[in-house]
């Protein structure tokens, strides 16, 4: 069985994607939760400083979004490739 290779890169950067944008707006409306996980997404994005504002929240969501394509095109090449 071989993967969709765009299928599974864009499920993977709306997941990553999401999971940035869901304990991001937790953070900001509970300070201070998931805050280890924020300063790890901001020393692996550059420009992602893990401030609790709004214009900082959409750059991480964007820079996760782009990470999670990549990652994702990346791991289904591979599998396809060792599949066949």
């Amino acid at each position: 069985m071989r993967l969709s290779t765009r299928s599974f890169a864009l499920t993977c950067g709306f997941f990553f994607g999401g999971t940035v944008a869901l304990v991001g707006a937790l953070n900001m409306l509970f300070p201070g939760y998931g805050a280890a996980v924020l300063g790890l997404f901001a020393a692996l994005f550059p420009g992602y400083e893990a401030s609790g504002a709004v214009v900082d929240w959409g750059v991480g969501i964007a820079l996760a979004f782009v990470d999670g394509v990549i990652g994702g095109s990346i791991f289904a090449c591979v599998y396809n490739r060792l599949a066949s």
